[in-house]
């Protein structure tokens, strides 16, 4: 048997054909009122099409709810990561303490000063213990960064308390005139609470 079938068709075809292959689905073939074999071919394309159309959407869909929930995720680590970054906790009433820990550079100390005086001032805080216990190597900019914490908590009528110098930290601290700033350096985080409930008249002394 055999088929005759019109070059036109034929090219049409070929070229619907290439489009799809380099990307482009929304081209169709044009099926006329032809009953033969070529016709079956055509319309199998047009759906092909279709589908393919269909699952790009689908696909496009699902990037989109991918990229959606990675943005969502991304806001809740940054959230998580500046809770952690600023863990203030009153320790007693009007008595605050902030554990420094890893490496704090400007950014931070700026975060860490700006939460720690807000809580200082909601809660009318007396005293702030800093400790630099887990304060791991220290960047150019820490100490001055310590330093102006300190400066602004006094600021707002607290007294600061630094506890956990190790010996290098100390000798930056003098370095850089903090011996002239109005705190008191203690070895331990328990030695700070216990100076500051006697200053209360809440502990006494054995």
């Amino acid at each position: 048997m055999t088929l005759t079938v019109d070059a036109a068709r034929i090219h049409e075809l070929l070229d619907v054909l290439v489009a799809a292959a380099a990307g482009d689905y929304d081209v169709r073939l044009n099926l006329r009122e032809n009953d033969d074999a070529l016709l079956e071919v055509e319309t199998g394309v047009n759906f092909l099409l279709d589908e393919l159309i269909e699952r790009r959407l689908h696909n496009e869909s699902q990037e989109e709810e991918l990229l959606t929930r990675a943005r969502q995720l991304a806001r809740q680590r940054d959230e998580l990561v500046q809770a952690l970054s600023t863990p203030v906790i009153t320790v007693w009433p009007g008595v605050l303490t902030l554990p420094l820990v890893g490496r704090i550079d400007d950014e931070r100390a700026a975060a860490l000063t700006i939460g720690l005086l807000a809580r200082v001032g909601a809660e009318r805080a007396s005293h702030v213990i800093l400790d630099l216990t887990g304060v791991g190597a220290l960047a150019g900019g820490t100490m001055p960064a310590i330093l102006r914490m300190v400066r602004a908590i006094g600021l707002l009528g607290a007294t600061c308390l630094l506890t956990g110098i190790r010996p290098d930290v100390a000798q930056q601290l003098i370095a850089l005139g903090g011996a002239d700033v109005h705190v008191r350096a203690l070895a331990r985080l328990s030695d700070a609470l216990a100076l500051v409930l006697a200053d209360k008249g809440l502990l006494q002394d054995t």
